[in-house]
């Protein structure tokens, strides 16, 4: 159990030591040894604790990071060489997140008269594409909608689709895949 996690808790309750352990029923000095990792509570103080600032005792057990930061240098790509551009994940896609991130974000950029691909894509997955810079047609089996910069579109699981440029200008997007489908 992470002590800190109670301290930085009962902080942003704006609560004293001495509150909790009088609400807790614990001494200032137990409260403060729990913070400090000094000690380790057993269940059923952890229950009183956490009764108190009204939180799961998970809250207090996860070891895992709850915020994954990526760093603009840190970002994973994929350079696709024969349509000459890069897929840039904004989040990561590593084995160590795999149950951790449950959507995949990523940056595109595509190239003027180009496809995403060459045959339609089907993802068991629900996905949104945000334009950020330029146009798009996005081509089902039986008709296109065309999306230009600002605009967004969200496309449901299992229905066939492509991505085309129809500018002379780069289209730059974002993709929001959910699930994740690496």
């Amino acid at each position: 159990m992470d002590g800190n996690k109670v301290r930085k808790l009962r902080k942003l309750k704006y609560m004293t030591i001495e509150e909790l352990s009088e609400k807790s029923g614990f001494t200032a000095s137990y409260i403060s040894q729990v913070e400090r990792n000094l000690i380790e509570p057993s269940l059923t103080a952890l229950n009183k604790i956490c009764q108190v600032l009204n939180v799961s005792p998970y809250y207090f057990l996860d070891d895992l990071n709850n915020v994954i930061v990526t760093r603009k240098e840190d970002r994973q790509k994929l350079i696709i060489p024969e349509k000459d551009s890069e897929l840039e994940y904004l989040v990561p896609i590593s084995e160590e997140y795999k149950g951790k991130v449950k959507m995949g974000i990523y940056r595109y950029v595509l190239n003027p008269a180009m496809w995403d691909n060459d045959k339609f894509s089907i993802i068991d997955s629900d996905k949104c594409v945000i334009i950020i810079k330029g146009k798009l047609i996005v081509n089902f089996i039986d008709y296109n909608e065309i999306i230009e910069e600002g605009d967004s579109i969200y496309i449901c699981s299992n229905v066939p689709h492509k991505l085309f440029n129809p500018s002379e200008e780069r289209t730059e997007l974002i993709c929001i895949i959910s699930p994740a489908a690496y």
